[in-house]
């Protein structure tokens, strides 16, 4: 049976043997241009398809929005429309200076971040209010003005819905000239793959020991006084070392300066450009830092911030496992909204903040019942001292401000003091949590309510 090299047949390679030279250019240098074109034209095709798959998508929930938008306006009555047209005008400039900025870095050839459906939104009111300045209608009167936005807007859906087939239609002629310049990439597979990673057979440090050696002028006698100082100084300094060893395996999780600014940061975009300018960040250390302190920012409640510094750790992680050339790619590709890099990532920063969110429900929970369980009682030393306790009155001006704070103890409490037994005071106690226990007993120190003889044993159950 014959063989097939048809698969071949469009492979494009940089260095084929049956290439033209100009006489007057070196071949050398010839093949390294051809090979670095090869590789531009490959990555503008990759490039081009995946923006192009990406803006379908977009744009229908881009329609959807616009027509949400038009359903409003059209049912605004004069005066509602009018505060529209108000609100508008109020965010001219700050639209047009973002849309300058992006004209700008389109110029450039900077790369510019995925634009929101809110800023794309903005950017067609910002484009409505241009063409209703562009009419120069005389003395117009609202509804008219309303008429025009109207079909403004509908200009742009039906722009919007005309540009799928062409999209359609692009993504299908670059797939059709990939298919035309393959790659070895395209027509092959991995076969196989092997891993070796070399680990210590038990697992445990090599502890060094130091031995004292003393020269002697009669290498003969033996020394037993000496040898027993050595053994001495030898276990001595083998302690010295299994101290110095257990020091350096504790990790500090406590957040560095840059751990803090770095979890905070809002923007993938600067948050690469401090990855860039900060490559100390990029440690295992720092990862664990912020995503422990997401940890203690769900115990307090505050969500939004602790799911950023998840999102915020896992990107140190993503950017250390992919090598030190391989944050370009990492940013390119989770910044591409419905790509996979960018749902494999943020399903991770999901899953990676329910679980701590579960976590911490969990130790709430634990701390609730553990405050509710717990009470405080009283003992003295001696069963048979006396307790002293003062109740101030009402009657004596003096005890003003005693009666004051006697008065922001619980009831129960009060008749406690008044019956003037401490059965009576740990019967009221064990009514109330540990954390309201502990503040009775601080006004009771405050007004001199509650004094014993000898010294006052205070009991958590």
């Amino acid at each position: 049976m014959p063989i097939d090299y048809s698969k071949w047949n469009n492979l494009e390679l940089s260095d084929d043997s049956d290439v033209e030279v100009h006489p007057n250019i070196e071949r050398g240098t010839f093949i390294r241009l051809r090979q670095q074109k090869i590789r531009q034209d490959r990555d503008s095709r990759k490039q081009q398809l995946v923006a192009l798959e990406a803006e379908i998508p977009m744009n229908k929930k881009l329609i959807t929005r616009i027509n949400e938008l038009r359903a409003q306006i059209d049912k605004d009555t004069t005066l509602e429309f009018g505060k529209r047209l108000l609100e508008w005008s109020q965010k001219t400039k700050e639209q047009e200076n973002f849309i300058n900025d992006f004209q700008q870095a389109i110029k450039d050839g900077r790369e510019f971040r995925q634009l929101t459906l809110d800023e794309m939104l903005d950017g067609l009111i910002y484009r409505v209010q241009q063409e209703i300045v562009e009419l120069k209608r005389d003395n117009k009167q609202s509804s008219d003005i309303k008429a025009d936005v109207l079909k403004i807007i509908d200009k742009h859906v039906t722009n919007l819905k005309n540009r799928e087939p062409e999209a359609l239609k692009k993504i299908e002629e670059i797939k059709k000239e990939m298919r035309l310049h393959l790659s070895v990439d395209d027509v092959s597979k991995e076969g196989f793959s092997k891993s070796i990673i070399t680990k210590d057979v038990d697992g445990k440090k090599i502890q060094k020991t130091k031995t004292k050696t003393i020269e002697v002028l009669n290498p003969g006698v033996t020394m037993k006084d000496i040898s027993k100082e050595n053994i001495k100084e030898s276990e001595q300094e083998l302690k010295e070392d299994e101290i110095l060893v257990n020091d350096d395996d504790v990790d500090s999780l406590d957040m560095d300066p840059d751990s803090k600014e770095f979890g905070k940061i809002q923007s993938l975009e600067k948050t690469r450009e401090y990855i860039i300018n900060n490559v100390s960040i990029m440690s295992r250390k720092k990862s664990d830092q912020i995503m422990a302190h997401a940890f203690e920012l769900q115990m307090e409640g505050k969500e939004e911030l602790a799911k950023l510094h998840v999102r915020q750790s896992l990107v140190i992680n993503y950017v250390m496992q992919m090598g030190p050339n391989g944050m370009p790619a990492f940013f390119n590709k989770i910044t591409i909204p419905n790509s996979p890099g960018n749902a494999m990532f943020f399903n991770d920063v999901e899953k990676q903040y329910k679980h701590i969110s579960e976590r911490c429900k969990i130790l709430i929970k634990e701390q609730q019942e553990s405050a509710e369980t717990e009470s405080i009682q009283l003992q003295t030393d001696d069963p048979n001292n006396v307790i002293r306790i003062y109740v101030p009155s009402e009657s004596n001006p003096e005890d003003a401000d005693k009666l004051a704070i006697f008065k922001q103890l619980p009831t129960h409490f009060q008749d406690a003091l008044k019956a003037g037994t401490l059965d009576a005071v740990n019967e009221s106690l064990a009514k109330v949590t540990g954390p309201e226990a502990e503040d009775i007993l601080a006004k009771c120190g405050s007004g001199g309510f509650l004094i014993v003889d000898e010294e006052i044993i205070v009991e958590n159950e």
